[in-house]
């Protein structure tokens, strides 16, 4: 978005813009041959009676045109449906990088007449191209321009545009092209080219003296809002629907108002609807004001996007409601966290947590380190090797059991220990308790 850290500069309550070559797409397409010339001045005309000397035939009569294709630092208004009334300004680099790419795209002989489509025209052919530079004595004589303006010569041998030039038809050359925008900020510079061109910043000081000395306030007022016009402090962008203006010297945002200026300075209300910016950013406008502009990386970013909520599991323990991120159920590894009055959410400190159902959450440095018990939401991991050897224990137990029980139910012929003893041994398990047990019950 063409927005600015400087107000931006007026003429005559018209925004100035600057012209800049800056892709494939931009640059001069054409030079017309116009009645009457953007830049102000009209071209030297030579024939046979008014010959440059840089031409050694003198026998016949030579159609060369000389004149000024772009004019450097010299405001020009236009008018458009998309920009409303402005001015535009070629600088010296501009006007250079425009020369060498026409040149480089090999459009030196396209010319047409007034601008019109359909009027090209054979027989008008360039002969040379250049860029005043007083301190290399490159100064056409009949011109006034200042340096890094840019010269053409055509040596015209359409009889039909040869002769429209005589008769006065044809005055100067305007160049076609398509260009970027940009608003002009320099005050200062800006005064001095409007000075030098036709002395109204001059002539608008001057008045300044007599209005000064007037007692009537009336008419000091109307000089301020005559000065506001040329140094209006606003901020603006360019639109496919105009210039769109606000007060002050911060980047448009949503809430902020904005207007259109006419050729006298006055404000109106923009239509409501979408303004898009030459950079392709929308600026929403809704009875007056921004309501939106809708482009992430804008100078002033719209409102942030709402943060979407993290959903969190909980439990309640016998010290503090446990939370994790997620909706899966809890397990080994996961952060937990406690939440604060002031703090919200920390760390859980260590520490183990009993939970209604009888489970203990074990946790070591804000994770948790083991649920111990079977039935647990997500119980942990069970050793193999243990569960066989638990298995292989409870086995041996209820084998034992079983046997002292039919002991239990036999005839007194022997002592129920010598019964044992000769046919109840049982062969070392390996297991402490077990072997100690078998041992007890054979003596």
């Amino acid at each position: 978005m063409q927005t600015n850290d400087y107000p931006m500069v007026t003429i005559d309550g018209f925004p100035v813009f600057d012209v800049f070559v800056t892709d494939e797409d931009t640059g001069m397409l054409k030079i017309s041959l116009v009645d009457e010339p953007a830049v102000m001045k009209d071209f030297l005309a030579f024939d046979t009676h008014r010959r440059m000397q840089m031409y050694s035939v003198q026998d016949e009569e030579k159609r060369l045109l000389l004149g000024v294709v772009a004019r450097a630092n010299f405001p020009i208004y236009r008018k458009d449906e998309r920009l409303g009334e402005y001015f535009i300004v070629f600088k010296p680099d501009q006007i250079r990088k425009i020369a060498e790419k026409y040149l480089a795209e090999s459009r030196q002989n396209n010319v047409n007449l007034m601008h019109q489509a359909g009027t090209d025209v054979d027989g008008v052919q360039m002969v040379q191209w250049f860029i005043q530079d007083s301190d290399k004595g490159i100064v056409p004589a009949g011109f006034d321009v200042p340096d890094g303006s840019l010269f053409a010569e055509f040596h015209v041998l359409n009889d039909e545009v040869w002769k429209a030039v005589k008769d006065g038809t044809y005055k100067g050359f305007s160049l076609e092209g398509i260009f970027d925008l940009a608003p002009e900020h320099e005050v200062a510079e800006v005064a001095e080219m409007v000075d030098d061109c036709d002395g109204m910043f001059s002539r608008i000081m001057n008045k300044a003296q007599t209005i000064l000395t007037d007692k009537n306030m009336s008419k000091i007022d109307r000089f301020k809002a005559a000065l506001a016009k040329f140094f209006a402090a606003l901020g603006s962008v360019s639109t496919d629907k105009g210039i769109l203006s606000w007060d002050g010297e911060e980047d448009l945002k949503a809430g902020d108002e904005v207007f259109i200026l006419d050729g006298e300075g006055n404000r109106s209300k923009p239509e409501d609807g979408d303004y898009i910016t030459t950079d392709a950013k929308t600026i929403a406008v809704a009875d007056g004001r921004v309501s939106e502009i809708r482009d992430p990386e804008a100078e002033v970013a719209p409102e942030e996007p709402e943060e979407v909520e993290t959903k969190m599991g909980s439990i309640v323990t016998d010290r503090y409601v446990l939370e994790w991120e997620g909706e899966e159920d809890l397990k080994a590894g996961d952060a937990v966290f406690i939440r604060e009055a002031e703090e919200g959410l920390v760390p859980a400190p260590d520490g183990e947590y009993r939970t209604e159902d009888g489970k203990v959450i074990v946790v070591a440095e804000g994770i948790v380190a083991e649920i111990r018990d079977d039935a647990a939401e997500v119980a942990p991991a069970e050793d193999e090797e243990l569960r066989k050897e638990n298995q292989a224990l409870r086995n041996q137990i209820e084998e034992l059991t079983r046997k002292v029980e039919e002991l239990s139910r036999m005839s007194a012929a022997k002592p129920a220990h010598e019964e044992v003893q000769t046919s109840g041994k049982v062969a070392k398990t390996g297991i402490k308790g077990l072997d100690r047990l078998a041992e007890i019950m054979s003596k």
